[in-house]
């Protein structure tokens, strides 16, 4: 049974660190919600473990700067972990499924040097890459040229490593395709891809080792049955659902809130299901 709460405090005596999500838990990409100001506060007030972890394929550096402008104050005085973060680390020494892949890559959609300053190498050749790296589609407006690279890439048996699994983004009242829909893509067509971030499980150990508490005594805040809420069921670590993010127009429905869910998760193929459920962070 799906607990509906009103406040993040009814549940602070159960925890003793936080994850949250960034991008509709925190802000909409346009303001900082006040409320979640005010949690943070509260939480580092009680000497709580906190981490904001991001399915953003940019560094946390430049999500910080971000988040600045946006007028952050408390948000910032924990530490952030994106997936670009994590990928960057996989990627830089050689971890996992990276151990043996070559060092030159060919950027996909829009430029960011997610691996500047390390042992990689960008070209502008297919035929000289070894893989495929999409960080971000920020600005990018050349749709209509991917199914051409996609399908040279597979021909080269090349590997596409995408550093954010979001489908979906959110951008204030506007929800639009993101990076991990291209990831997506590239698989359908036959590629073989290798996508860091939530729901996978390397974000997730990236932060608790970062902090040393035990799964049990670890909540997962977001807003995405796809990525928070199912890597965290995938993580074996309690979640809460913030329904006024991107599942926001599903939530209007004149159902319980385990029909909407049940119909999310025939829409999209998807299985994440949370312990606690809220509108808003507050």
């Amino acid at each position: 049974m799906i607990k509906e709460v009103q406040s993040l405090l009814d549940l602070i005596g159960d925890y003793d660190l936080f994850l949250f999500d960034q991008w509709g838990v925190i802000h909409d990409g346009k303001k900082i919600f006040p409320k979640a100001e005010e949690v943070f506060l509260h939480l580092q007030n009680l000497k709580k473990q906190v981490v904001i972890i991001s399915n953003s394929g940019k560094k946390s550096s430049d999500n910080i700067s971000r988040m600045k402008k946006l007028g952050a104050k408390n948000t910032l005085n924990v530490p952030l972990i994106t997936s670009g973060d994590v990928c960057r680390d996989l990627l830089v020494n050689k971890k996992n499924y990276f151990k043996n892949l070559g060092d030159r890559y060919f950027v996909v959609a829009t430029e960011y040097p997610l691996l500047s300053e390390t042992q990689y190498q960008q070209v502008y050749s297919l035929e000289k890459s070894d893989f495929l790296l999409l960080c971000t589609t920020t600005n990018f407006d050349g749709y209509d040229l991917i199914d051409n690279i996609f399908h040279q890439a597979i021909n080269l048996k090349l590997p596409l490593v995408c550093s954010n699994p979001d489908v979906l983004g959110i951008s204030g009242e506007d929800v639009h395709p993101s990076t991990g829909d291209l990831a997506i893509k590239y698989k359908k067509m036959g590629g073989k891809t290798h996508i860091i971030g939530k729901p996978g499980e390397e974000i997730f150990e990236f932060a608790l080792n970062k902090t040393g508490i035990d799964k049990i005594k670890t909540l997962m805040i977001g807003d995405s049955l796809f990525n928070d809420i199912y890597g965290a069921n995938q993580f074996n670590v309690d979640s809460l659902l913030i329904t006024s993010g991107i599942h926001k127009k599903d939530f209007l429905a004149n159902k319980t809130i385990e029909g909407i869910i049940k119909d999310i998760h025939s829409d999209f193929q998807n299985k994440g299901n949370p312990n606690y459920i809220m509108e808003l962070l507050k």
